[in-house]
């Protein structure tokens, strides 16, 4: 199925630009793999998305990284190094609740493999440690939980896959398979924006991935335009379908932010935030509810920092104080950044239910229906304030 985006329905979020791909793939160097399990209609339709930062050549390279939580009942692994640290140099990837796990050991077997197909040393390996990023967000709407864990060949094959895809398949699709947002089939969404550097031609790109899986139809909205309201009050939905409660109603949402533009680990936590804002412009007053896990990374690939140490210990059996020769944007100018982040999100989130417009039956005969694109389009044509 092509890709349709909120675009096409007649609204361009925010004032800034977007990539060629309109992509997280805009951002140079960063590959995405994907692997989905189950078809529709089947009693589960799981998968994977990993996300390798630099290209894998280069994935002990740290990034610098921010870690933004908007509610906390989920998890993302590693962010107790990231709030540490302050860096990642390992790949990230999205799945659902019940495979964190599975994902979490098969990323350390690539990583530990790679360090083997290299000949490193224990020593080298230690050195370059760093805790593998694994997101997750619950499926338990439209899959059956008991029965939705993945093999670690799924996630084997996303990593092989993430060195040849060419795009991000958007939807109920790698790790966004059986996700739904504002209960429409959601899932994998992604966007990206082009910000202006100082100097003649300089641009920097911020890119967004996001797994969508939060969200009542009431909240839902569209450029200010309470889309889901709307919907409702036309009786556009079946609104006799079983909603369920908890966890599985209220949802999660897990956004990857990646950027090359040159920032430091306080900035992109404050990066990480903006990204909430683009988020409450889909759900409104309904985002970051108690059941639910919010949570967003936002990454910089500019500055290649070498965090292993090459001074020898001296007496004491300490290091030396080393440094490394960073940039970084200047705070003044960081509103650009700020206002790519939300738009960037806002969209991707958006995508990711557009993508879903053919609806989705799921576990027991659950179906959800897509997100009616052309009564969308009509509401968005009416009301839509075009500047």
């Amino acid at each position: 199925m092509a890709r349709m985006t909120i675009r096409d329905l007649g609204y361009a979020p925010g004032q800034l630009p977007p990539g060629p791909k309109n992509s997280i793939l805009d951002v140079k160097d960063v590959h995405v793999g994907q692997v989905t399990v189950g078809e529709d209609g089947d009693n589960v339709r799981k998968g994977v998305t990993v996300i390798l930062p630099r290209h894998p050549d280069d994935i002990y390279v740290p990034s610098y990284a921010g870690l933004h939580t908007l509610n906390g009942n989920g998890e993302v692994t590693g962010s107790y190094q990231i709030r540490d640290w302050g860096y990642i140099n390992t790949p990230i990837a999205l799945t659902n609740s019940v495979s964190l796990g599975i994902v979490y050991s098969a990323l350390w077997q690539w990583v530990l493999q790679r360090a083997r197909d290299k000949n490193l040393s224990l020593d080298v390996i230690s050195h370059n440690y760093g805790t593998p990023i694994v997101g997750e967000t619950a499926d338990w709407w439209l899959n059956d939980v008991h029965n939705s864990m993945l093999q670690a060949s799924d996630v084997e094959q996303a990593l092989r896959n993430a060195l040849s895809q060419g795009e991000v398949i958007e939807g109920q699709n790698g790790g966004g398979a059986g996700m739904t947002c504002h209960m429409f089939p959601g899932g994998t969404g992604t966007s990206s924006r082009v910000v202006k550097g100082s100097k003649p031609g300089e641009t920097y790109t911020v890119g967004i991935l996001c797994q969508s899986n939060y969200g009542r139809t009431y909240d839902f909205q569209v450029g200010g335009i309470p889309v889901g309201k709307l919907l409702l009050k036309e009786k556009v939905l079946d609104e006799k379908k079983k909603v369920p409660t908890g966890k599985a109603d209220d949802g999660s949402i897990v956004v990857v932010l990646i950027t090359d533009a040159p920032m430091l680990p306080h900035q992109l936590n404050r990066l990480a935030r903006h990204c909430a804002i683009g988020l409450s412009l889909v759900g409104g007053h309904g985002v970051g509810s108690n059941p639910s896990g919010d949570i967003i990374l936002a990454i910089s690939t500019a500055n290649r920092t070498d965090e292993v140490t090459t001074t020898p210990r001296d007496a004491t059996g300490l290091v030396p104080v080393e440094k490394n020769q960073i940039e970084i944007i200047k705070n003044e100018s960081i509103d650009m950044m700020f206002r790519a982040a939300s738009e960037a999100t806002e969209e991707a989130i958006l995508n990711s239910i557009v993508a879903g417009r053919t609806g989705r039956t799921g576990f027991e005969g659950r179906k959800l229906d897509g997100l009616p694109v052309d009564k969308v389009r009509e509401i968005l044509n009416k009301y839509l304030v075009v500047v």
